[in-house]
């Protein structure tokens, strides 16, 4: 990983901490086959662009979104954090089961 990347996973694990998002599963430059879970937001650095996406059931990708530009890539990676866990709010709060443990919505 380039210095570069390094400096932009810091950014990101930063904002994660700030916002108490860290028991969220996501994963950050991690490789697209490294660490793949299910319900999780990732964002990877391939090819010369960055790539958000989530995972949902069996680990399978919905939702990928390409950029060029380390701004735009963080913004949606950051938001699809946010969704995360207003929809698991949602979910209990409508008498559905979340979609995995989280100390953020579970009470």
């Amino acid at each position: 990983m380039n210095e570069e990347i390094l400096e932009y996973k810091k950014i990101i694990e930063d904002a994660v901490e700030l916002l108490g998002y860290t028991s969220l599963r996501y994963a950050i430059f991690e490789g697209e086959t490294n660490h793949k879970v299910e319900y999780q937001v990732r964002i990877e650095y391939i090819d010369k662009h960055y790539e958000v996406y989530a995972t949902s059931e069996r680990a399978s990708v919905s939702g990928k979104s390409e950029y060029t530009e380390f701004a735009p890539a963080y913004k949606e990676f950051m938001y699809k954090l946010q969704l995360m866990v207003l929809r698991n709010r949602r979910r209990l709060r409508d008498g559905e089961p979340s979609e995995y443990h989280s100390l953020l919505w579970d009470k």
